[in-house]
């Protein structure tokens, strides 16, 4: 019988070598996600939308439907990955908290399902543009106008999955400080980096004027998340969470 002052991971806590396995596999999702988002953002968004020009968006992606169609096969793949992650962190750190795991996973899901709305309003505009019955049932300007708006709410959409990413973001990392899995300045580093980011987002919506200045907030966690995803690939966690539950835990555990 292990002595009282002994500490007990969890009863659904895995092992250490099953946690290292989750938290490489959580790495490897956080540096597929990030590096091709960007790739994603180069070669699709930045050829086929032009600020302030609906009629020349609207004919670029009529001109390039293949490309903007493989954009969105892109976004529901990456938002499917986003769901990998929040399961492999949620099983990292449900020894140390799992209700605040689960409510970090909860709001990654909210995410995902915001994700997924975006993609279906890139679904509508590839129908409005890439249909000549469909475009023959709307003058030009009423269909560039269509185009924009849903384009518009698409982005918006993107802004709602970065709220509900930094919800998520911020437990979890919350969770990694308190249990010491990677080093405190990094976690701390995640939680201030997605303290921002809802600033930037609630900036864009109220004041969408300074939607290029907001997205400045964003940088802090874009680092983030490729230093946590090289630390968990190649690191894995330093030490197993579970041991690091509240010391009231152990005492209510051992009696």
């Amino acid at each position: 019988m292990p002595a009282p002052d002994a500490p007990m991971p969890a009863p659904d806590a895995p092992a250490r070598p099953a946690l290292n396995r989750y938290a490489r596999l959580a790495g490897l999702l956080y540096l597929t996600i990030i590096v091709t988002s960007i790739l994603s953002l180069l070669l699709v968004d930045s050829r086929l939308v032009v600020d302030g020009d609906r009629a020349a968006t609207a004919e670029r992606i009529a001109a390039s439907e293949t490309l903007f169609r493989a954009g969105l096969v892109y976004d529901m793949a990456m938002f499917a990955a986003v769901v990998a992650l929040a399961w492999a962190l949620f099983v990292v750190l449900r020894g140390v908290d799992r209700d605040r795991a689960l409510l970090a996973l909860l709001w990654r899901m909210a995410e995902a399902v915001v994700g997924a709305v975006t993609v279906l309003l890139g679904v509508l505009v590839v129908l409005l543009v890439g249909s000549e019955g469909v475009r023959a049932a709307f003058e030009p300007a009423q269909l560039h106008a269509l185009v924009d708006v849903l384009l518009t709410a698409r982005t918006i959409g993107y802004d709602v999955t970065i709220f509900f990413l930094s919800l998520g973001t911020i437990v979890y990392c919350g969770l990694l400080y308190r249990s010491r899995a990677v080093p405190r300045p990094l976690a701390g580093l995640g939680i201030v980096s997605f303290v921002l980011m809802p600033v930037g987002v609630v900036v864009s919506l109220l004041l969408p004027e300074f939607q290029d200045l907001a997205m400045a907030a964003w940088v802090p966690g874009i680092v983030f998340e490729v230093v946590i995803g090289v630390w968990l690939l190649l690191k894995g966690v330093r030490t197993a969470p579970a041991a690091a539950a509240a010391p009231e835990a152990l005492v209510a555990r051992a009696s």
